[in-house]
């Protein structure tokens, strides 16, 4: 199977919310210590995703220490009153994150498109573009900022948590989705464990727990421009930026 290299980035904050999921009934919201593998492949899918190929998040570095902050929110109710509740917030976050793609097996109809070197390079340009599309720390009113670090840059960072083993308990990891209309959508969680400020990220199927949801509503992809297509813009771009200056 096709694994691309390996991609670094930086991504940071002043907020971060990667909910608990047992905070959302009672409508106060709590994060998370630190950012789930589904969140960073949100991050990542933010600065480069095509259906031709699949993020995968391997590890995250913890820059900062972890804080938070408790915001107060006010929520509308049905009978048009007012409710405050509350969110409690990560606040200046730093985050590492080690990543690479594979192709898409899902999508046999893209083997056309299944060109690396063109790929690579449009996630590498991407990343010092600081991404796409808007990225956002696990929900919308919490932007992040992304910008590209190299591999030495990744493996000599100075973390706040260096020599030491935080034991984060059990996880929300990632979402499994359905690519047929008969298939369930998939929730994964996981024992997870900081080691000298880093998670590695198991695959989905060494979690421990896996529950089934009926709430999702399966999509069929539209038409995509190729990598070649993507390229070529891309260089375009360059070409300007280039004789603007």
């Amino acid at each position: 199977m096709y694994r691309s290299r390996n991609f670094y980035l930086r991504v940071k904050g002043d907020l971060a919310l990667f909910t608990n999921p047992a905070t959302k009934g009672g409508g106060e919201r709590s994060s998370y210590a630190v950012p789930t593998r589904q969140a960073l492949k949100g991050v990542v899918d933010a600065v480069y995703y095509k259906p031709t190929i699949t993020n995968v998040v391997t590890e995250v570095k913890i820059v900062n220490q972890i804080q938070t902050e408790l915001h107060g929110v006010r929520a509308l109710l049905a009978d048009y009153g007012a409710d405050l509740s509350y969110v409690s917030y990560l606040s200046n976050v730093e985050y590492l994150v080690k990543f690479h793609f594979i192709w898409n097996e899902n999508r046999p109809d893209l083997l056309h498109d299944r060109l690396p070197n063109k790929h690579e390079a449009i996630m590498e340009r991407s990343i010092k573009k600081g991404g796409r599309r808007d990225v956002f720390l696990g929900t919308r009113e919490c932007l992040g900022l992304v910008e590209a670090i190299s591999q030495e840059e990744y493996e000599t960072a100075k973390v706040e948590y260096a020599d030491k083993t935080v034991d984060l308990g059990i996880m929300f990891h990632s979402f499994a989705y359905p690519t047929e209309s008969n298939q369930p959508l998939r929730s994964y969680f996981t024992k997870t464990v900081m080691e000298n400020s880093v998670i590695r990220f198991k695959e989905q199927e060494e979690c421990e727990i896996v529950n089934i949801l009926s709430n999702y509503v399966f999509k069929t992809s539209g038409d995509i421009k190729s990598a070649e297509e993507e390229f070529e813009i891309y260089s375009r771009d360059q070409e300007n930026e280039e004789g603007g200056h």
